[in-house]
């Protein structure tokens, strides 16, 4: 039997992309949404208690209080997968990034609250886990975290602006250095110093790549590349959509690493690019900002969730 999918903000960036992909799931229906009653609260009720599992691609204000409203329905609620990040750092919900480790995936079978990740703490928390799990890595280093995103990320405010013609072609932001997905990467990682996080939007729409850079001395044992490669294709051995890419695997003939790579996708790279001369290595993982960082993960939560196979309606 099939199960009844609610989508809460169907018509946003993410909206529209989880309903792309449901739409091609052979378990799922999704059910139909007046949008002229979709800021009525008796109406969002009747929703919620009518779906086995909805949906939150909402702001973060509108997802909690659309949560107080299913907590209302007690046992009737149906499972909530909140797409913002009004959740990803509650110890009562479970992180849709289930590659972070058993418990994680443990947590997500047969969960009712599901905070989906942001992607780039996605990015971040793929290449840390490996590291500071396996205690080579002290939660006490001065992390810094670089990625170029593509606009999509900022919903159609930003898609907008990239459509006028005077738009800057590449520019850093959260200059401020207290971006809203800094709280998620400390969470999940226990880290002890406040990463600097350093966002950048270029002019192409989907795709990402998160980079850290790091010196071997800040390793608690002696590391080299070849080392943390192998590290990293062990702790992943068993993912079905993180690939740690071979030495030059992935790179141009030129010898560029491009974000786009990974577009329509819930797929991730990681590789591994070192200078043992220099102690020396930048670690980057490559995904699809709308894909593994968002509409894709929040499926493969829900596939979880449910008991199906993970990449049931994913690619």
């Amino acid at each position: 039997m099939k199960k009844d999918i609610f989508i809460d903000g169907e018509t946003g960036t993410t909206g529209l992309q989880v309903h792309e992909k449901l739409s091609k799931h052979p378990n799922i229906n999704i059910m139909s949404v007046d949008q002229s009653k979709r800021k009525d609260i008796s109406y969002k009720k009747e929703m919620l208690a009518k779906s086995d599992v909805t949906f939150l691609c909402l702001p973060d204000e509108i997802s909690i209080e659309t949560v107080q409203i299913a907590d209302e329905l007690g046992d009737k609620s149906p499972i909530i997968i909140d797409a913002s990040t009004a959740h990803r750092t509650n110890a009562n919900w479970s992180y849709g990034l289930p590659e972070l480790g058993e418990n994680y995936r443990k947590s997500l079978k047969n969960s009712k609250r599901i905070a989906s990740p942001g992607c780039y703490p996605t990015g971040a928390n793929v290449i840390l886990k490996p590291l500071i799990s396996n205690g080579i890595l002290s939660k006490n280093i001065p992390i810094v975290i670089n990625a170029v995103s593509g606009y999509s990320g900022g919903g159609k405010s930003m898609i907008n602006y990239f459509k006028e013609t005077d738009h800057e072609p590449f520019f850093n932001y959260g200059l401020k250095l207290n971006h809203k997905h800094l709280p998620e990467i400390i969470y999940h990682n226990n880290l002890e110093k406040t990463p600097i996080f350093s966002p950048s939007v270029g002019d192409f729409i989907q795709g990402m790549i998160v980079s850290i850079p790091l010196h071997f001395s800040w390793f608690n044992d002696e590391i080299d590349t070849e080392k943390v490669q192998y590290l990293m294709e062990e702790f992943y051995s068993g993912a079905n959509f993180i690939k740690v890419l071979k030495k030059d695997e992935g790179i141009s003939d030129k010898g560029y690493f491009r974000p786009d790579n990974l577009v329509g996708t819930n797929c991730l790279d990681i590789s591994v690019f070192g200078n043992d001369d220099n102690d020396q290595l930048i670690i980057s993982s490559r995904l699809d900002n709308l894909g593994k960082g968002a509409s894709g993960a929040a499926i493969q939560s829900m596939n979880i969730a449910l008991g199906f196979d993970e990449t049931l309606g994913l690619k």
